[in-house]
């Protein structure tokens, strides 16, 4: 009996033992392709499919405005190596190897000892992929490597503060909650191709003031510029007249746009953020009717663009 109370003794020290003693954690993944995410992160894996980010290199606009990627400098951002393997701002080069997957999800979280940065503070290292907090994930600086080749971080620096909000994420990474009611910051990335996001960019006006006929467009709800980007965005305002009860042709007040560097004829009609553009229009007219339509492609046509906002106004019934 003695003998079989030592053994437990025993036993039970050398349980003991391997509890308190340091646990050694599991080797870094070795990254070779985000396909190596998605099981793990189904939920946010889901909504990454859904953006433009997923899209990047696939993107037939951008095949189009690129020649196919003739222009070889476009695939830097639309098939970029991890940004965090560059300094802050630094430009990125083009990976060579599963360019269809876009800004993946190496593109942005991959760091180069193993393991993968993230912007949540309390992320648990011991998870397979040996997430880790790293400041630079939660700042304007990850974005500024591929959006501010078009000035777009530097539009944000000088907006006003109020339209600043706290960073990019804040209105481009809202907060989403998923299954188990968990949340995290959405990675469908909603900006220009999502209608609610546009829509709260800039707002539209139309009234009668002194007399004078006035339709005003505010980028009120926008850090940057609108639209931002240089030659891949458009935005167009026009406006339709009523005169003897017959509706007139949609004309063309006016076109919001950065050109190309090689379009030397044109020159930058963005509205920053926090101003204003007014238009007088004609008032021996029965009615007007304004809208304003945007363009990821400012060579598409009218009717492929989407209709962002519109106000009709009747002056004489």
């Amino acid at each position: 009996m003695r003998f079989i109370s030592a053994l437990f003794a025993v036993l039970g020290i050398a349980a003991l033992a391997l509890m308190l003693a340091p646990q050694e954690s599991l080797p870094a993944t070795e990254w070779y392709s985000s396909t190596q995410c998605l099981d793990c992160h189904a939920d946010v894996a889901a909504e990454w499919k859904s953006s433009h980010h997923a899209f990047a290199y696939e993107n037939p606009e951008v095949r189009k405005l690129s020649n196919d990627f003739a222009n070889q400098e476009c695939i830097a951002c639309h098939a970029p190596q991890p940004v965090l393997k560059f300094e802050a701002g630094e430009r990125v080069l083009a990976r060579q190897s599963e360019r269809g997957l876009g800004v993946d999800c190496l593109a942005c979280h991959a760091v180069t000892d193993g393991g993968v940065a993230t912007n949540n503070r309390q992320a648990n290292g011991d998870a397979p992929c040996h997430p880790r907090f790293v400041e630079r994930m939660g700042s304007v600086q990850l974005c500024s490597s591929c959006h501010n080749q078009h000035k777009t971080v530097d539009q944000w620096r000088g907006a006003p503060d109020n339209l600043k909000g706290n960073n990019c994420l804040g209105c481009h990474m809202p907060q989403e909650f998923r299954q188990g009611g968990r949340s995290g910051s959405n990675h469908a990335f909603p900006a220009s191709h999502d209608l609610v996001a546009l829509q709260s960019a800039v707002s539209l006006d139309l009234k009668i003031e002194d007399g004078v006929v006035r339709t005003t467009l505010t980028n009120d709800g926008s850090g940057h510029n609108f639209p931002t980007d240089e030659r891949s965005r458009a935005a167009d305002l026009f406006v339709q007249y009523q005169v003897d009860g017959k509706l007139g042709e949609w004309q063309r007040l006016y076109r919001f746009r950065d050109p190309y560097r090689d379009e030397t004829d044109l020159t930058n009609t963005q509205l920053p953020s926090g101003q204003s553009m007014s238009f007088d229009l004609r008032n021996d007219v029965q009615s007007v009717a304004v809208r304003l339509i945007y363009k990821t492609n400012p060579f598409m046509s009218d009717d492929d663009g989407v209709v962002v906002h519109s106000a009709t106004l009747v002056i004489d019934e």
